[in-house]
């Protein structure tokens, strides 16, 4: 413990009790080192949490600093208006990242609950993508439904998962393109919910980390986004029993969010 070696003890003493003494010295040994590399792989964690964080949050800064003197200097009312403008698009930003952050954050607590109830997750799903429509439109095309006329009763939070929508459709917005499909299947005691799009000529999708915090498809940044919108997404449905898979192939990406069913007897749904 002295020198910080983790070399196991050996001795060629026959009595047990000495065996013994050794099988539990090494046995402490072993708890130790699992300690020292859980807190390594957190403060490293920490580290990338704070590199990140930094940059996110000083590039909106710095650009909003820049905007609020050009509109300061400028004696054309017009500009000056437009400056103003793009500030206000920087604050925004910011204040988005924070609510982000602090909602992770939040869903890390174990105390932290959903008072969950039978929602038609169907009907809340249509009205989500309806809120977006404007965004659509700008993008050029419309999403493909392909989902039941009828409620679908599951058990969740309708914050939650009105949360967890505007997340996943807020990305394919960011990174996706062409169509947008999304798709329910019913499946005995779940309800999976599937949304598909295609990827972008040279993205490069590691579904192994993507809902990771801070997990960035684009590493140059030029997307504005704090890499929290899937992590969320995933601890919102983990809150909920739910289950939540990304799936990637050479030209396609999905995320499915599956929930559990409403029990028969208390299928009044919200």
């Amino acid at each position: 413990m002295e020198h910080h070696s983790f070399k196991f003890i050996t001795t060629q003493l026959k009595p047990r009790e000495i065996s013994s003494l050794v099988r539990e010295c090494n046995a402490l040994l072993d708890r130790q080192r699992a300690v020292d590399q859980q807190f390594n792989r957190k403060n490293e964690e920490m580290n990338s949490t704070i590199t990140s964080l930094s940059h996110d949050i000083r590039t909106p800064l710095t650009a909003l600093g820049g905007y609020l003197q050009l509109a300061q200097r400028s004696q054309d009312q017009q500009d000056k208006d437009q400056y103003i403008s793009q500030a206000r698009s920087r604050i925004e930003q910011i204040i988005k990242l924070v609510d982000e952050l602090f909602l992770y954050t939040k869903l890390q607590n174990p105390e932290y609950v959903f008072k969950l109830e039978s929602l038609d997750i169907v009907g809340l799903l249509k009205r989500n993508l309806f809120t977006f429509i404007d965004d659509f439109s700008r993008s050029g095309s419309e999403p493909e439904l392909k989902l039941p006329e009828l409620a679908v009763p599951v058990i969740g939070d309708i914050s939650a998962a009105e949360r967890i929508f505007a997340n996943i459709i807020s990305n394919y917005l960011k990174h996706g393109e062409g169509p947008f499909t999304v798709a329910c299947e019913e499946k005995e005691d779940t309800v999976c919910i599937r949304f598909t799009n295609q990827l972008k000529a040279g993205s490069r999708v590691n579904v192994e980390q993507i809902f990771t915090r801070f997990y960035k498809e684009d590493p140059s940044r030029t997307v504005h986004s704090s890499g929290l919108g899937l992590s969320i997404v995933k601890a919102l449905m983990g809150k909920m029993d739910g289950h939540t898979e990304a799936a990637c192939t050479e030209h396609t990406f999905s995320i499915s969010v599956e929930f559990k069913k409403t029990v028969k007897e208390h299928a009044h749904v919200r």
